[in-house]
């Protein structure tokens, strides 16, 4: 749901960037300012989080390891929720775990997509892309 307009005159330099987001992306100026303002507000209010991918479809990451925010709750379920294993498990700090575990309470929908995805069964995956081989090994 839409809250009520906002006034916002940018400077010429970051109209000028704008302008050329936009011929990039094909994204309207109105949405790449929410994005942008979105993305700055969570990484001011989660120092240590940063996003990446393409537009529109970027992701919460931990600043100093290579992994999405939804990896590090994947491991911490998957481990039972033990903080220890998955520091262990991963190379990460308290920190970095607590971050990525206080941006899940918050944003668990967006979490929850990306955990979705990660977790389709083989058979899923197989009717999502007909046209790959898939190697399954026994254990």
């Amino acid at each position: 749901m839409k809250t009520s307009p906002i006034s916002f005159r940018p400077s010429r330099s970051l109209a000028s960037r704008l302008d050329a987001l936009h011929d990039r992306t094909g994204i309207p100026k109105g949405q790449l300012v929410e994005a942008l303002a979105d993305e700055a507000e969570r990484a001011r209010r989660y120092p240590g989080i940063a996003f990446r991918g393409p537009e529109l479809k970027r992701r919460a990451w931990i600043i100093g390891s290579s992994l999405d925010a939804w990896e590090v709750v994947q491991v911490w379920q998957d481990l039972q929720e033990d903080s220890e294993a998955v520091r262990s498990q991963l190379g990460l700090t308290d920190r970095q775990i607590s971050l990525a575990l206080a941006y899940y309470r918050e944003f668990s929908d967006e979490i929850n997509q990306a955990l979705g995805r990660s977790r389709r069964s083989l058979s899923e995956l197989k009717i999502a892309y007909p046209f790959i081989e898939a190697l399954e090994v026994e254990v």
